[in-house]
């Protein structure tokens, strides 16, 4: 894999991750969030096993601990997902969770002692614009205690995407998709136990063709998919850069809306002249924040002053 095609390879899990929100409408309030983790992760990891069983003889002491760190840090983002999600409507989940790329720079400097280039700046305030175009008049919506918990997840994903992109340079990609997927099971596992004891209800799943449709395609297509094409591709593209590819996940959802309402029947995204405007302003912050797109740029204006 080159760093074309892993830029690429992050534009269609992005996608992947779009269309996901159609099958999370199907799973039933009822259904625990612990539960929901559980199942997802370990089949996620069952069919990843299937396909990588022989990497696990690569498998050492330093790779089991970083899977284990990358399970925690996926295991805290899921649940202050799941809490603040249900406490604001969809435009302003997708919005605030699509900005957590803000937290790269800061967790460069203050964490990893690295420094970020000015376009990648530029570049983060160029997406915060488009992403507030695309709120409208729903910006008034984030005022909510529950945006302080995706604020959270914000901040725990950009963790994981900066500690993922460390531990894929030095250690086996596949070994950390599939010990992220075992441990976060194992995590949510203990959770929903607990929370079975102190709520007194039975650790039951739902048996309807919706519900585990739901279930197979987040523990195929993004539990086991997208988190090693992730991995992968973090070996050649920057955690911001890949962050603001994330990013665009809701230009995605806002664009396939139609053809989603035609397949599954949900509710149609009204798409006005605003989000549309946001969404091309978005694009341009993404390949702004590109360091080798700014360099393409100059080098082409050098070439026409000559």
């Amino acid at each position: 894999m080159n760093k074309l095609e892993a830029n690429v390879s992050l534009v269609i899990i992005t996608f992947f991750a779009a269309i996901q929100y159609i099958f999370l409408s199907a799973i039933p309030d009822t259904v625990s969030h612990f539960a929901f983790l559980c199942i997802t992760n370990l089949i996620g990891f069952l069919i990843t096993l299937a396909f990588f069983f022989g990497e696990l003889f690569r498998l050492d002491k330093k790779q089991i601990v970083q899977s284990m760190a990358l399970a925690g840090e996926l295991f805290v983002f899921n649940v202050f997902l799941l809490l603040g999600s249900s406490g604001v409507s969809a435009t302003v989940c997708a919005c605030v969770l699509s900005a957590y790329f803000v937290f790269i720079p800061l967790f460069s400097v203050l964490i990893f002692h690295q420094k970020t280039e000015i376009n990648n700046y530029v570049g983060i305030v160029i997406v915060l614009s488009g992403l507030f175009l695309i709120l409208g008049t729903d910006v008034t919506g984030i005022f909510n205690r529950n945006v302080l918990y995706l604020l959270v997840a914000d901040a725990t994903f950009a963790l994981y995407i900066m500690t993922s992109g460390k531990f894929s340079i030095g250690s086996n990609p596949s070994i950390l998709a599939m010990g992220q997927m075992f441990f976060t099971f194992l995590f949510s596992l203990l959770f929903w136990a607990g929370e079975s004891v102190v709520l007194h209800k039975p650790m039951s799943l739902p048996t309807d063709a919706s519900f585990w449709g739901s279930v197979i395609y987040i523990s195929f297509f993004i539990r086991g998919l997208y988190g090693i094409v992730q991995i992968y591709a973090l070996r050649y593209v920057s955690p911001l850069n890949t962050s603001l590819i994330f990013s665009s996940e809701i230009i995605m959802t806002m664009f396939m809306s139609p053809i989603l309402t035609l397949v599954f029947g949900s509710d149609p995204e009204q798409i006005t002249l605003l989000k549309a405007a946001g969404g091309v302003v978005m694009v341009m912050g993404i390949l702004a924040a590109d360091s080798s797109v700014v360099e393409s740029i100059k080098r082409r204006f050098i070439r026409v002053e000559k």
